[in-house]
């Protein structure tokens, strides 16, 4: 079951995007995309060239997937209804709602590791931020729960007007047909966002993306799970999600060397690539940066 090969959402914020959705993939009538009212209009002294990201099977496009798309009445439930949170997500960041847009994230928004002033705070280094949805991919089950990627391509220009150009996915999760699970367990919500850096054409690389490049690691653990870091250096924390957990928020800790989290428990630290990583009743366990 799959949306459109390719859903292009331009004239974005950070994440985000507005072009409505495919037909049977509908925003929902809830989700208000009014400007907030202390948002910055757009100013059109300064009138830039158009911006020309990599197309779909181009290096740091999309893939340019052809795959034919599903006449199945849609459901929120879905793939579909997978892709139609992102949508809503970017269409949400674009009119600057950004609470609204981290209530998308999982567990009520805490899924985004970040405060809903840090997450709004967050989009501050952009002066516009577009993206182009690719289809979602096919509903993963294990466990009661369930998991589906969205491919993504971010691109835009930085508030000194250099473009930057991304490419990664969202991942949904929510619950299954399992007992004790509450409605809004079962709806999709934003589990992670992970966009990486890629060339811009005739552009070289701006140091806030490559800053923000930096801001999320993968490590691959010995014990054959995998952990992602979200760091916050401006308030010294970093959000984990490590395994199926729900994401950890911990404080950095003084150390002579490298740099060390902890809090409820749980402890992150090391230096360069090699990280450990114990959780409460658990052994300590290696972790090494995916690259």
């Amino acid at each position: 079951m799959r949306l459109t090969p390719i859903l292009s959402l331009a004239g974005c914020a950070l994440a985000a995007c507005s072009s409505q959705p495919s037909s049977n993939a509908p925003i929902p009538a809830n989700a208000s995309i009014e400007p907030d009212s202390n948002s910055a209009a757009t100013s059109t002294a300064n009138v830039q060239a158009p911006l020309n990201p990599p197309a779909p099977g181009e290096p740091g496009g999309l893939a340019n997937d052809m795959t034919p798309v599903s006449e199945a009445p849609f459901t929120e439930e879905s793939a579909q209804g997978a892709g139609n949170v992102v949508q809503t997500y970017y269409a949400l960041i674009e009119a600057r709602k950004y609470r609204q847009a981290w209530a998308l994230w999982g567990n009520e928004g805490k899924a985004s590791g970040m405060s809903p002033q840090a997450f709004a705070a967050s989009f501050g280094r952009y002066s516009e931020y577009h993206a182009n949805i690719g289809a979602p991919g096919a509903v993963e089950a294990g466990a009661g729960q369930r998991y589906v990627t969205v491919p993504v391509q971010a691109y835009g220009r930085m508030k000194d007007g250099q473009p930057f150009n991304q490419l990664g996915s969202v991942t949904l999760h929510r619950a299954g047909d399992i007992d004790g699970a509450t409605a809004e367990q079962k709806k999709w919500g934003i589990r992670s966002a992970d966009l990486v850096a890629r060339p811009v054409p005739g552009a070289s690389p701006t140091p806030e993306a490559t800053e923000d490049n930096r801001s999320v690691a993968r490590y691959r653990c010995m014990d054959g799970t995998k952990l992602t870091a979200r760091f916050d250096p401006d308030n010294g924390e970093v959000a984990l999600e490590h395994g199926n957990a729900p994401s950890r928020m911990l404080k950095r800790q003084g150390t002579s060397t490298g740099i060390r989290y902890a809090g409820g428990g749980y402890s992150f630290g090391g230096k360069g690539d090699m990280m450990t990583f114990t959780a409460p009743n658990a052994p300590t366990i290696a972790c090494t940066v995916i690259r």
